[in-house]
């Protein structure tokens, strides 16, 4: 009789070892932090529009006179228009976690909100903030002006 009480026990141990390996992969991709990519400008920071293949995100880092480093996303949605938001959670940016992209969607470090980076809604005042972005065809530009006014927010 003792046989399947064992057999019983093994399946749960089993089974409560699959779900916390899973809740801890799942948890350790909030601690991960995107790679960027380094790029300059005077007045405008131009990015190749072959860098943001539609459904993309990618993200870039720009340091300003002082010495900051700033972070930004770009990415194209799936109809090609491209979207611009700075590494920085409205609500959230105060703990300077910014984000990580899964599957499309930017995933807050701190609280794990997701958001599309077209999205201006969010939980609370827990949303991407916004930057301004030109789409010139061959290159998205963004003033250097419009990423040195958010600095705060690193």
């Amino acid at each position: 009789m003792a046989r399947p009480r064992l057999r019983w026990r093994g399946r749960v141990i089993i089974a409560i070892a699959m779900v916390l390996t899973t809740a801890a992969v799942a948890l350790s991709t909030l601690g991960v932090r995107p790679r960027f990519t380094v790029v300059s400008g005077k007045d405008v920071v131009a990015v190749p529009r072959s860098e943001l293949p539609a459904g993309a995100l990618r993200f870039f880092a720009w340091r300003d006179d002082a010495g900051r480093e700033i972070r930004f996303i770009l990415g194209a949605d799936d109809s090609g228009r491209v979207q611009g938001a700075f590494d920085a959670c409205q609500q959230c940016s105060q703990y300077r976690k910014g984000y990580t992209e899964s599957r499309g969607y930017l995933v807050c470090r701190f609280c794990g909100n997701r958001y599309r980076l077209d999205s201006t809604a969010g939980f609370g005042s827990c949303a991407p903030v916004r930057l301004p972005v030109h789409d010139g065809g061959a290159s998205v530009s963004v003033r250097t002006a419009d990423l040195a006014s958010h600095g705060g927010l690193f």
